[in-house]
């Protein structure tokens, strides 16, 4: 076994791992609400706003759950894109080759959207006052 392939044997190891972290999770926890900005697109002005209010009032009521998930969903795309890199083989077509690098490029737009994603539930100020009130809550509880 070379080197590509061990590295390529840990990153499915990786990967499977996050899998099962987002899964356990999400039945922990009950899913994020999120909706694809291709989806959004789709939807009406009112339905935009009230999906908008939704993942809003989620993330504002259970920040820390949201921002692992998304930490989460990042990991695993960036595992994804590590994967196809690793096993890509060399004798692609160009037209294949352009067909793997876009979607290695969405792969890491999801990784990246995610991850700033967790940034701003974890960076809003109101998020942080309702965060420490409810620890407060909890320790006087």
């Amino acid at each position: 076994m070379n080197s590509r392939e061990r590295e390529a044997l840990l990153i499915d190891d990786a990967s499977k791992a996050v899998k099962a972290a987002m899964q356990s999770f999400d039945g922990t926890f009950g899913e994020v609400p999120f909706c694809k900005s291709t989806d959004f697109g789709m939807l009406s002005a009112e339905e935009q706003v009230g999906v908008h209010q939704t993942e809003m009032a989620h993330y504002r009521d259970r920040p820390d759950v949201s921002a692992v998930h998304f930490c989460l969903t990042s990991a695993q795309a960036l595992l994804e894109i590590s994967q196809t890199l690793l096993r890509q083989a060399n004798q692609l077509t160009p037209l294949e080759q352009e067909r793997s690098w876009k979607r290695l490029a969405e792969d890491a737009k999801v990784a990246g959207r995610s991850a700033y994603r967790a940034v701003l539930i974890l960076s809003d100020p109101s998020v942080a006052r309702m965060a420490a009130s409810d620890r407060a809550r909890a320790a006087n509880a």
